[in-house]
């Protein structure tokens, strides 16, 4: 049962009139990890009753166990809009959520743990792993533009095919996509799970969250009870509304929501508003970085990624991404150590600096330019060159696309349960423009040729997926980061009926030695 139609049910007996013994308690997101350490782990769920909970850890060889108690603190940011609560089941407003964050700590490097949550009458068992030592490997899995909400139920993606039909759809619906693309993850058991922006469609709606942590960490899975999500806003995030737009006001909503529910390290801001929005993790022999690329200052510039969204310099909360800005300065400051420490060091934000989708075009409100342009970002390739990146990681124009710029890898993997777009630049694109990617190396929309056998679908095309980075030692002192384009591939019937799912490869894999 999703998040949102527990709350309705519970509030809807309180409008009715039962008696009191009609009315239970529920855990509204199960249980799921965050921020991860060799030494340490989150453990966060949301529920609705305000009561302390218990959690319990142990490691899975060890039948001692420590128990630990809960503090619910409530949320009223997870509230929903007046709007939200018209469209819900007899315009009842649902009960209030509280979240349960315990930081377990005193842990063993890259050992495996059991954990149970118990609220009321629920438990959950699920399992950890902490990071690894420098000398550990490492798998993880990244993705983005998941935009869940609970319209994308019998929401089809359009799926134009390279230079024919242009008003296919896609053979299953935005949710189903999704759920197999989760199912995969799942399956290779990842140390952690980044997602590279535009988490929900809608980041001021509640039942766009509850609709993420339905696959996640609910009904349809419970991935993120098992594998740590690091999170990066994107321009969804700070969207207000179906009825609003970018406003200041509405991007907190938004973000407030996204910061109640993610916990990541301090980044040593001193500003609430920054918060979450940009991080660093050591996780093993790697660096992860995330970055926020919501809105680049003077705001309508050709410096700026959202002309809808006012930024840091402008009297908003988004933190600037440009030289001299706060976050340029972190960003700086993290890559020269990462470059002295780790063997590898990984960035992930949304706005795809290289692309040839709608977002591809220089920023500007003119034909031939877009305002949520990706290309500001460009701003950040001398910074990654000084400081040897090995791959940046992003979204935002749906579609996987892979260029190398100066030696540097930079992916759109904007292919968790959305979009599945053509090109609108370059060849057989929607516009006819000429191409601003001549970086690229592959893109799924014209490198992997569909072979079809009547109605049935037998390889290639463009579906959802995910990247698999796997981070491994040669035995010699050398290192190899494998990175693996990875598809969920739909198996039909000879009618054309899908009739199960396989995870596949694009032959597009890349393979870093340090």
């Amino acid at each position: 049962m999703t998040s949102y139609i527990r709350r309705i049910l519970i509030a809807a007996t309180v409008t009715c009139g039962f008696c009191s013994q009609a009315l239970q308690a529920e855990v509204l997101v199960d249980p799921y990890l965050q921020n991860p350490a060799h030494d340490a782990m989150t453990i966060c769920w949301v529920e609705d009753s305000g009561k302390p909970g218990q959690l319990t850890v142990s490691q899975e060889s060890d039948t001692l166990a420590s128990t630990l108690k809960s503090t619910p603190v409530l949320k009223p940011e997870l509230g929903y809009r007046p709007l939200e609560v018209e469209e819900l089941r007899g315009g009842v407003a649902p009960a209030p959520a509280y979240l349960h964050r315990v930081r377990v700590t005193g842990l063993k490097t890259g050992t495996a743990y059991r954990y149970t949550v118990t609220q009321g009458d629920e438990t959950f068992t699920r399992q950890f792993r902490t990071a690894p030592s420098s000398e550990g490997e490492v798998r993880f899995i990244v993705y983005a533009d998941s935009e869940t909400e609970p319209e994308s139920t019998g929401k089809y993606a359009d799926w134009p095919e390279p230079y024919g039909d242009g008003k296919r759809r896609y053979v299953v619906d935005q949710t189903e996509g999704y759920r197999q693309n989760l199912k995969v993850i799942k399956d290779r058991q990842p140390n952690f799970i980044a997602i590279a922006g535009d988490i929900v469609e809608t980041g001021g709606e509640q039942r766009d969250w509850d609709e993420f942590w339905r696959h996640n960490s609910g009904e349809f899975n419970d991935v993120a009870g098992l594998s740590p999500i690091f999170p990066a806003v994107g321009n969804h995030e700070n969207y207000a509304a179906r009825d609003g737009a970018y406003t200041v006001d509405g991007a907190r909503r938004g973000l407030d929501k996204y910061q109640a529910y993610f916990e990541t390290p301090d980044n040593g801001s001193r500003n609430d508003a920054f918060e979450d929005r940009f991080y660093r993790i050591d996780y093993g022999p790697l660096t992860w970085i995330t970055i926020d690329s919501s809105d680049g200052s003077p705001n309508e510039s050709e410096k700026d990624s959202n002309f809808f969204l006012s930024g840091e310099h402008d009297g908003g909360e988004a933190p600037d991404f440009n030289p001299g800005s706060t976050q340029y300065k972190w960003l700086e400051q993290q890559l020269a150590d990462a470059e002295g420490k780790s063997r590898f060091t990984f960035v992930q934000f949304h706005h795809s600096p290289y692309s040839v989708g709608p977002h591809g075009f220089p920023a500007g409100p003119d034909k031939g330019q877009d305002t949520q342009s990706g290309q500001p970002l460009r701003a950040l390739l001398p910074l990654f060159e000084k400081y040897g990146v090995d791959a940046v990681f992003c979204g935002h124009d749906e579609m996987y696309e892979h260029s190398i710029v100066n030696g540097m890898h930079f992916y759109d993997i904007g292919i968790g349960g959305d979009g599945l777009r053509k090109p609108s630049n370059g060849a057989d694109s929607s516009t006819g423009r000429p191409t601003e990617n001549p970086h690229q190396q592959f893109i799924a929309h014209l490198d992997a040729a569909e072979v079809w056998d009547g109605k049935r679908l037998m390889s290639g095309g463009k579906h959802y997926g995910h990247l698999e980075v796997n981070v491994t030692p040669k035995g010699d002192g050398s290192w190899t980061a494998t990175l693996t384009p990875v598809y969920v591939f739909p198996m039909m019937d000879e009618a054309g009926t899908v009739t199960g799912w396989e995870r596949r490869q694009y032959e597009d894999e890349v393979v870093l030695t340090r």
